[in-house]
């Protein structure tokens, strides 16, 4: 089957951003998704109740000014935001603190902190991509003096990249989510204008889908893509278990751990060791070991992001992003919906002993962060996983260093999604790679 100009493998916020704006450039395009809906790793499920559960904790940087906002405004569409997220609060030996009162800085300090920032406003695009190969720990150490502060920063960058140290963690990527957080932001440390989409994250991926739909895009959902086959000249041969689809321009709109099963060794089409080197990527990305729970009441109430460097007992940086308090269209009146996460390595995630252990412990440690708290749940998930925010933004992996949107040495072959070209947290970073890809194809179709 070659009906198409375009075939794009995937339907999250890459796959759909990407056939959106082709849809409405008169781009004869199909999406095929092995899930029954539409959103990838950002969907919302209606669960028995009045729950509303979104499958992550789905922030927005920037939120009605996000990348992802104006994905949606190229494809014709807009949707409600949440109030936005007020700030972190720390914990502390059995209290909640604000960073004012749990860092206590002193005069100095303060200024020293807001000299940093301010820096970041300054930076150009070339000194941002400059810091992709330095890591977050030796651009801290180069810049700041305090171990307050410089904790501080730890903290921001482990919450942007759910990575668990800061030698790990891009400064490129850093600066340049921060710089935005700045410029959208009402004043320094309220993490900018993040938002959610009103209603769970369902509704923008939705909103996406519906745009392509109306766009002339055709979907196949419930398909599964078994191979694809590359070529230098003529079709993309694309496999699935019901039939063969091939285009003169595929986009492959995955994850590069579920990319790359879909490629053989023996492709002779594909650029020697290429697919080797895409597998070695395969773990640097983040994991997360939690708990997803319904409660009777709020745990808290204040529309914050709350956080630890570590975890007392348990040793990772704690993730805890409590839902309703910025939503209460996906709960039950005067219930909560609460994402508790501790992060850590994949090897963590997918060690079955390490997460029982971190399970028992860290219930026992939020016992005591939020008393009462066995009594409050209604219902309760623990969780693991692998891949929250595509390719891992560590040194030499953000920026131009990271896969590029379309192979140059295969002419028809593309990508779009959060491991490949585009900044930003999560979705914002899928979204500017949709972007980007859409404007390569259309720039090689001469459009």
């Amino acid at each position: 089957m070659s009906d198409y100009d375009v075939i794009i493998v995937g339907a999250g916020i890459g796959g759909l951003g990407v056939a959106g704006l082709l849809g409405r450039k008169g781009i004869k395009t199909l999406v095929l998704e092995k899930s029954k809906m539409p959103g990838g790793r950002a969907k919302t499920r209606d669960l028995p109740g009045g729950w509303r559960l979104d499958s992550g904790t789905h922030c927005v940087d920037n939120g009605d000014k996000s990348a992802c906002a104006q994905l949606l405004k190229k494809v014709g569409k807009e949707i409600p935001w949440t109030i936005p997220l007020e700030g972190v609060m720390l914990y502390d030996n059995g209290k909640w603190l604000n960073t004012a009162d749990y860092y206590n800085m002193s005069d100095q300090e303060k200024k020293d902190l807001a000299d940093f920032e301010n820096s970041f406003l300054t930076m150009s695009q070339e000194e941002i991509d400059r810091l992709d190969k330095v890591s977050l720990a030796q651009f801290i150490k180069d810049k700041v003096t305090s171990p307050k502060i410089a904790e501080y920063f730890s903290i921001i960058g482990m919450i942007q990249t759910t990575l668990s140290k800061p030698e790990i963690i891009s400064a490129g990527e850093f600066v340049a989510i921060f710089q935005g957080q700045l410029k959208t932001g009402k004043k320094s440390g309220d993490f900018g204008n993040v938002k959610m989409p009103l209603g769970g994250v369902g509704k923008m991926t939705g909103a996406q889908a519906a745009a392509a739909v109306e766009a002339g895009v055709k979907f196949e959902y419930a398909t599964s893509v078994k191979k694809v086959i590359a070529s230098k000249s003529g079709n993309i041969k694309i496999i699935t278990e019901k039939a063969e689809y091939s285009a003169k321009r595929v986009v492959m709109a995955l994850p590069i751990w579920e990319m790359v099963k879909l490629f053989s060794e023996d492709d002779e089409a594909l650029p020697k060791g290429w697919l080797k080197h895409m597998k070695t990527l395969v773990d640097e990305t983040s994991a997360s070991i939690g708990f997803t729970l319904g409660a009777k009441k709020a745990l808290f109430t204040e529309p914050v992001y709350l956080s630890a460097w570590k975890i007392p007992g348990v040793g990772l940086p704690l993730q805890i992003f409590l839902h309703t308090n910025f939503d209460k269209t996906i709960a039950p009146p005067d219930h909560m919906i609460a994402f508790i996460g501790a992060c850590c390595t994949p090897e963590q995630a997918r060690d079955e002993k390490f997460c029982k252990e971190v399970w028992a412990k860290f219930w026992a440690t939020l016992q005591k962060m939020f008393p009462g708290l066995e009594e409050n749940v209604v219902w309760k998930y623990d969780g693991n996983m692998v891949g929250i925010d595509g390719l891992g933004r560590s040194p030499g992996l953000t920026g131009k260093y990271r896969p590029p949107v379309y192979m140059k040495e295969v002419p028809g072959l593309y990508f779009a999604g959060d491991c490949y070209t585009g900044r930003g947290v999560g979705m914002n970073a899928a979204a500017n790679s949709a972007m980007l890809c859409a404007e390569k194809i259309l720039s090689d179709k001469g459009k």
